[in-house]
């Protein structure tokens, strides 16, 4: 794994600041969409990324929720996963509103984690407010791990805009 320098860390902060600022709200929920817009934004940057499929985890003091790669969920058109954009020693997830809008937990809309170091079941984890977390965990072994082909022509109309902004921004 490789440690994003300070720009690279700077062109991710602003990719997180900006994301919805370009992005629609109506796709917040898309991960497969959100990740794939985040990469095309670091290739720009030629920041080496790629996706990585994950359960997502909230937990509180009284709750936990999971996200994706779920064996006990209803059949559904929509994939049974989750995934991120890995870049070096971080992840970007712009989808942490499945949380929010399937299950009514208020967290960021997106969110940047620092990667353990060593290799472990656990990916990252991000503090939230009243002691609030969420981690982002491998698929089980069984899952079914490729996320949905997204249309090119969205990935990159939105991209661009991001791009845009955030060659605006970086020193």
């Amino acid at each position: 794994m490789n440690i994003l320098t300070d720009a690279e860390n700077q062109i991710v902060d602003e990719l997180r600041l900006a994301f919805y600022e370009h992005v629609p709200a109506e796709l917040r929920t898309y991960c497969s969409l959100t990740s794939r817009i985040s990469q095309e934004v670091l290739n720009k940057f030629a920041i080496r990324n790629e996706l990585m499929p994950c359960q997502l985890w909230y937990s509180d003091q009284t709750r936990n929720f999971v996200v994706g790669f779920l064996s006990n969920q209803q059949a559904s058109p929509e994939w049974n996963g989750h995934v991120a954009c890995r870049a070096g020693n971080v992840i970007i997830d712009a989808a942490t509103q499945n949380l929010e809008v399937k299950l009514g937990v208020v967290v960021p809309w997106v969110v940047v984690a620092r990667r353990f170091l060593v290799t472990s079941q656990l990916i990252a984890r991000a503090r939230l407010a009243d002691s609030a977390m969420l981690e982002w965990f491998y698929p089980p072994a069984s899952a079914l791990v490729q996320p949905p082909e997204e249309p090119q022509n969205i990935i990159d109309q939105y991209a661009a805009l991001l791009v845009e902004r955030i060659s605006k921004n970086v020193t």
